[in-house]
């Protein structure tokens, strides 16, 4: 993968597959990379914004490495979005003392929320770049519907 033609340093592209979507994110490091993925596949499935109280869904991760932390993440948001009446219109990662990570997601009632698309069943990773030393981060993934 090369870095997209006059794209920001972090941000996502959707783009079509026959029956799926294709999804590339990136970021500058691996933190940012997993937080576009997520954000993105909440794009792929939802619009909203989250519930006035602030709700959100808390998953612990394990120290993990940059590819594994990706899929850890896409992982959590497709369980979110297909088995709760809350759902995830944002996510976060945060390192926890540990050394694992937190991600959290802002979560809006499903009945609030403009369905922009099926529910996934799963993500297949097809790509993934950099996360060591301090390199910018990229993957591309498939979003099965």
């Amino acid at each position: 993968m090369t870095e997209p033609e006059g794209h920001p340093p972090r941000g996502h592209l959707l783009l079509p597959h026959t029956a799926d979507v294709i999804v590339e994110a990136w970021g500058a490091n691996e933190v940012e990379c997993a937080e576009e993925a997520a954000g993105a596949l909440i794009e792929v499935c939802v619009s909203g914004q989250p519930a006035p109280d602030e709700a959100s869904l808390v998953t612990t991760i394990e120290a993990v490495r940059s590819r594994e932390l990706v899929e850890a993440v896409l992982d959590e948001t497709v369980f979110a979005l297909d088995t709760s009446e809350l759902v995830p219109v944002a996510a976060t990662l945060e390192g926890s003392v540990d050394g694992g990570f937190e991600l959290r997601m802002n979560v809006a009632h499903r009945d609030v929320v403009r369905l922009t698309g099926a529910a996934p069943k799963a993500v297949v990773m097809v790509n993934f770049e950099g996360g060591d030393g301090g390199t910018p981060s990229r993957c591309r993934f498939i979003v099965d519907v």
